[in-house]
């Protein structure tokens, strides 16, 4: 099994509750999974899930009251002085990258706050903007640069993959070109959107990679939803290549079985990694701005093989029978429920309309996250900017309907 060392935001975010289904999965763990689990058991115990889940409705119907708190409370953080050394995390690429899903995922959520409430156009395209800018900066892509040795937008007429970067940069860019067809970022989004296309034209498999040598399915939703989304926002027909990646997905990526993402593939095709509902759950999300059906696949099999519920909080079990540990990719586990699995579920949830799959995740999201209003604002306390960021985005993940055409 690889362990990827990709953008490691996936290993924060939120959990929830759910429909009846019996837990299966007992994981063994260290000691940190030990002490998760009993404050996780702990916290069942004292906290009722109804009280829990109590602005979840709010939040799955789009109240602009619950948006604008928590987008305040992200405005804040890359209002100020976001940069690297923010995050600390031992290691200076993931320092970046933190720094680039940060901004990215906030730019996400203030755009999706547009799709909910035109009204707030003016001020949530203003703060998307500056996530833009700092997502693009040369800080926020060194990380992306380090590993290629070469920069991945003064590289776009070359035949490097880069999809984690282009990928997440291309989809944040598409959206706000969907929401202003007159974008100042129209050129960068442009390039962006023809190099991956172009190069999944020229891969012999349909996939590109990440990293040198890595290749994650994950991030290839990506790049297919920011070619998709481009062709949307340009009013271009749909290039070749998005059915191309969507059927190297399909005959490649998805586990016969369980119907789940594999994590990640080989130069051939083949499999490198099991399927997981991390990588699952954020193709999902991704998908949703690319092929809708193929989004609400992913998401079918999410819900009917990993997701589970313990005394009305739900939460999605990373792995399948294959078993397996915590990783940069799935963040902490614990009983076998997966921290990024089941917060980009979330997400996943609201694109389809699934009100009691999102209130029982929203409900373990409160309990963990630990909410704290001031002011006007919302922090889920337990996260620090990235963990709020991701959860903005994904608790206003465009609901059916609202999604670009």
């Amino acid at each position: 099994m690889v362990a990827s060392p990709k953008l490691p935001f996936l290993r924060f975010v939120a959990e929830g509750r759910a429909k009846s289904k019996p837990i299966t999965h007992l994981k063994e763990g260290s000691g940190r999974a030990l002490v998760a689990l009993l404050v996780f058991v702990l916290g069942l115990g004292i906290v009722p899930h109804r009280i829990c889940e109590r602005d979840a409705g709010a939040w799955f119907s789009g109240d602009a009251h619950q948006a604008g708190a928590l987008a305040a409370s992200v405005a804040q953080w890359t209002d100020g002085e976001l940069d690297a050394k923010s995050f600390a995390t031992g290691s200076e690429r993931f320092d970046h990258e933190w720094l680039f899903g940060t901004h990215m995922m906030a730019a996400m959520g203030f755009g999706q706050v547009v799709l909910d409430h035109p009204e707030d156009r003016d001020v949530s395209l203003a703060r998307m903007e500056r996530c833009l800018e700092a997502m693009l900066d040369e800080r926020a892509r060194s990380f992306d640069t380090k590993a290629w040795n070469e920069d991945p937008l003064a590289s776009l007429d070359g035949d490097k993959g880069h999809a984690a970067y282009l990928g997440y940069a291309g989809l944040a860019l598409g959206l706000h070109r969907v929401l202003r067809p007159g974008s100042r970022f129209a050129p960068q989004h442009d390039a962006i959107a023809a190099a991956l296309a172009r190069r999944i034209d020229e891969s012999p498999t349909g996939f590109l990679e990440t990293y040198p040598g890595e290749i994650y399915p994950v991030d290839n939703a990506a790049a297919v939803a920011t070619i998709a989304l481009h062709a949307r926002a340009t009013r271009r027909p749909m290039p070749p290549a998005v059915t191309k990646a969507l059927e190297a997905m399909r005959k490649h990526a998805i586990d016969g079985k369980s119907g789940l993402l594999v994590q990640a593939v080989n130069a051939d095709g083949s499999r490198r990694d099991v399927a997981r509902a991390s990588g699952t759950a954020l193709a999902a999300y991704f998908l949703a701005y690319a092929d809708q059906a193929a989004s609400r696949t992913l998401y079918r099999a999410l819900e009917k093989e990993q997701f589970r519920t313990v005394l009305g909080f739900g939460a999605v079990l990373e792995y399948g029978d294959d078993g397996g540990r915590g990783d940069i990719d799935s963040g902490p586990i614990a009983l076998g429920f997966g921290v990024s699995a089941t917060g980009f579920a979330l997400g996943a949830a609201r694109i389809h309309d699934d009100r009691e799959t999102f209130t029982a995740l929203y409900a373990t999201a409160h309990l963990f996250g630990a909410p704290f209003d001031e002011n006007g604002t919302r922090t889920y306390t337990t996260g620090g900017p990235l963990g709020d960021a991701i959860l903005f985005a994904m608790m206003t993940a465009p609901r059916p309907g609202r999604l670009p055409s």
